[in-house]
């Protein structure tokens, strides 16, 4: 089904009530008819560029609205009865009295992404190439053997409250580790201890942002980062990206309140913002009068030099807020991260963090910290990046061979290349589907980022190396190249 349907990306108004007034129009005139199934969500959003989640937040609030209905492991359907056919008189209440219409609530509409940031298990490929770690390279026999020291000498405080802000161990051997590897020397106090990267973001966000403050957000970008903005009320501008990161001529002259970016590894093309950027971006930050959070993501794993210094140790402002996580280096499943705040916000980062919760459990924060302050948490790293390195490697080498000069981006760092597809080539969205029908996991910007702003849609594919094994990098490139070689692939394109 192709649904005649235009976006304005100029207009001040956003693409998902464009979207939705579209829709409704078509329903409204009886283009689609009553129990006409609609296209799915994830194929509509590709037809017109836009992310899914745009496409899924114009749908369900046509469904709360009753022009459109859900039917269970079927699909979407355009309502027999539309609630501008309703019959106008209403059922009179026994009796004669009055009953009072209870009024139907309405979630703020950033919410209803919640499944697409938290998606129900799938089936899984047999060649996965995802964005995830490896989880069986985490030390369970070194985290056991901590665990059991820390219990055997500070027992008794694993069921006293911790403070909202982390526990003083962690704090200090966060602030080490960060002047050791990133050139950021600031004091234990700055450094709050959260859930991670996503918990990071809200407490930055709760200390500036008030309902319509503009935040800059990278197109491509993280989109979790976007709603968790939007659901604060903030209006979003995106910014394009290129394979250096983040475009810092095209930054909006402000009044912006907030920025978030990625510059170490962009997320999720892979571009390392270059030092003059960075420059610029904090200059245009003062400018703009505006604040950076700056999210360290994947830079535990750099496979080619050093890279530029981090924004905040570029700082001389105090506009930059340091955020970081555990989760690629060691695993998702401990809740870990922190945010680097200037010196003088940290009350109001104390207490933004109180609200939200009432601090992390006590013993993975103290193993974690006697994990870092031995020296451990660097030895791990270093195994960490050899593993991660030969894999790299391993995927480079069948791309030279099954596919010559493949364009592939983002392999300086990280876990996964973005491979932009040659002119000619199929959809990235008509691979990664007949990739996933025989057992190939490959994916597109749809499963995650937002794309708005960015324009035209990418012709690219993300592949994650980190959690295969090389016999399965190998086996699942050969098995890309013969798709892409199969006449009846060809014909679909």
């Amino acid at each position: 089904m192709h649904l005649p349907i235009e976006l304005d990306r100029t207009l001040a108004e956003p693409l998902q009530n464009q979207l939705y007034q579209q829709l409704r129009g078509l329903i409204l005139s009886q283009r689609l008819k009553a129990n006409t199934r609609l296209i799915a969500t994830r194929f509509l959003a590709e037809q017109l560029g836009i992310s899914r989640t745009t496409v899924l937040l114009a749908y369900e609030r046509l469904i709360s609205e009753g022009y459109l209905e859900t039917r269970p492991a079927i699909g979407t359907y355009v309502s027999v009865n539309l609630p501008d056919q309703a019959p106008a008189q209403a059922v009179q209440p026994p009796n004669g009295s009055e009953l009072a219409t209870p009024p139907q609530a309405e979630l703020h509409p950033p919410l209803f992404c919640a499944p697409i940031l938290s998606p129900q298990p799938t089936a899984k490929a047999a060649i996965d190439f995802s964005l995830l770690p490896d989880h069986s390279i985490f030390p369970l026999g070194l985290w056991q053997r901590i665990t059991r020291q820390v219990l055997d000498n500070f027992g008794r405080e694993v069921s006293q409250p911790p403070p909202p802000t982390g526990i003083a161990p962690l704090k200090s051997a966060i602030a080490e580790w960060l002047a050791t590897h990133r050139g950021i020397v600031v004091e234990p106090r700055q450094v709050i201890i959260v859930s991670g990267r996503q918990q990071g973001y809200n407490v930055a966000a709760r200390l500036f942002l008030r309902p319509s403050d503009a935040v800059v957000v990278e197109s491509p970008g993280d989109e979790g980062a976007g709603w968790l903005f939007q659901s604060l009320g903030a209006n979003l501008c995106p910014v394009p990206v290129d394979e250096h990161g983040i475009l810092t001529d095209q930054l909006p002259p402000g009044p912006v309140r907030l920025a978030h970016v990625t510059p170490a590894h962009q997320s999720p093309l892979g571009g390392t913002l270059p030092a003059e950027r960075r420059e610029q971006l904090i200059a245009w930050a003062r400018a703009a009068g505006a604040y950076i959070i700056e999210d360290d993501c994947h830079s535990d794993f750099r496979y080619r030099g050093m890279g530029p210094p981090s924004l905040k140790s570029l700082d001389p402002y105090g506009l930059v807020l340091f955020c970081g996580s555990f989760s690629h280096s060691l695993g998702a499943g401990l809740r870990l991260g922190y945010l680097v705040v200037p010196s003088e916000l940290v009350p109001a980062a104390e207490a933004a963090k109180t609200l939200l919760d009432f601090g992390n459990p006590w013993l993975e924060q103290m193993v974690l910290a006697e994990f870092m302050a031995c020296g451990e948490y660097d030895r791990h790293l270093r195994r960490v990046r050899k593993v991660y390195l030969e894999r790299r490697d391993c995927l480079l080498a069948a791309f030279r061979l099954y596919f010559g000069e493949a364009h592939l981006g983002g392999s300086d760092a990280g876990t996964h290349v973005t491979w932009y597809l040659p002119p000619g080539q199929q959809s990235a969205a008509q691979i990664r589907n007949m990739a996933r029908a025989r057992g190939i996991g490959v994916y597109t910007l749809g499963d995650g980022f937002t794309t708005e702003g960015a324009a035209p849609p990418r012709r690219l594919l993300l592949l994650g190396y980190a959690a295969l094994d090389e016999v399965q990098i190998r086996d699942g490139i050969a098995g890309l190249a013969a798709l892409l070689k199969e006449p009846a692939f060809r014909a679909a394109g």
